[in-house]
């Protein structure tokens, strides 16, 4: 399971009891496991999580991972191939 950890005005969130902050949960999971469909099933054999910056300079930093995991996850949030090329 991917887990979530929103954060808003050095605020961090991770047990979403405001319905709100719930949804935006929920629609955030969603969608991390739409874009890291190619590699889901490695994301969830490990543990870590993603903290989600909602501040004026929205940003997503990878935790708890593996070094070489994390690495395909960032690349796949940049929009590049998660597998290192051959060249």
């Amino acid at each position: 399971m991917i887990q979530i950890t929103l954060s808003y005005k050095n605020r961090e969130y991770r047990h979403f009891e405001d319905s709100s902050l719930a949804q935006i949960a929920e629609n955030t999971r969603r969608l991390l496991c739409a874009l890291l469909e190619d590699i889901y099933d490695l994301v969830t054999k490990e543990t870590g999580r993603f903290m989600i910056y909602l501040d004026h300079h929205p940003k997503i930093e990878v935790e708890g991972f593996s070094h070489g995991l994390r690495n395909q996850i960032e690349r796949t949030l940049r929009g590049e191939s998660a597998y290192e090329d051959d060249y």
